[in-house]
């Protein structure tokens, strides 16, 4: 994905972040902005995470109780990703290495759900994004409940096709694949934010890019003991 269109998307989510998780939504909160490093308060109690039901990689349900009584941290991802999903799960792994080298009271679990169900299998994202970290969990399913997970945590994605004359075409919303669609392949442009999940299942802070290790433990660190209080 080139940067001027990665820019543009990140403009964008931005925007949507702000109308539905206004910083200071929760007055514990407020005062914790100016102290972190590089996340920022998505905490908002009037907007819930919306109840859904997808499949983790071990084909189980996953739904809002799979995220309770446990910190996680969230991303979307898709397997054929060539760039910026293999390094965020990188990075995933390297920040866990680093809250356990830490002695870190809290290392969330790291959950990555695909924007791609149709390719990405419980068993393909097994065995993708357990490459990375045995530990990771991969959730895939019907694509109605993913995308209303990307709507509520101000996600964006965007598919974008090939014609017979090997052009690229980015499809419209909700628009179906031609089916053809993985014969001749398609990528997914997107964005690349992550989610602090807190253990009540709701959604704490976002991660914008870059993800630098170091900054997102001491903020992970400070977030989970303000929530703990």
């Amino acid at each position: 994905m080139s940067t001027k269109v990665f820019t543009m998307i990140g403009v964008v989510v931005l925007l949507a972040i702000a109308l539905l998780y206004p910083l200071g939504a929760h007055k514990d909160y407020k005062s914790l902005s100016s102290q972190l490093t590089s996340a920022q308060i998505m905490h908002n109690p009037q907007r819930p995470l919306p109840s859904f039901s997808l499949i983790d990689q071990n084909s189980q349900k996953f739904n809002n109780d799979s995220l309770k009584d446990k910190w996680s941290l969230l991303l979307f991802i898709y397997t054929h990703c060539p760039d910026v999903c293999p390094t965020e799960l990188a990075n995933m792994a390297m920040l866990k290495a680093h809250l356990e080298s830490q002695n870190s009271a809290v290392i969330p679990n790291i959950v990555a759900i695909t924007f791609d169900p149709l390719r990405d299998t419980p068993e393909v994202l097994k065995t993708y994004v357990t490459h990375f970290d045995k530990t990771f969990v991969g959730v895939s399913g019907d694509m109605q409940q993913i995308d209303q997970l990307v709507k509520s945590l101000g996600a964006y994605y965007e598919r974008v096709v090939y014609d017979d004359e090997g052009k690229s075409v980015t499809l419209k919303k909700h628009e179906p694949l031609p089916e053809d669609a993985i014969e001749k392949g398609y990528i997914i442009n997107h964005t690349a934010r992550i989610y602090l999940i807190s253990p009540d299942g709701q959604v704490l802070a976002g991660f914008p890019t870059p993800h630098k290790v170091n900054d997102m433990a001491g903020d992970i660190k400070l977030l989970t003991q303000t929530f703990e209080e």
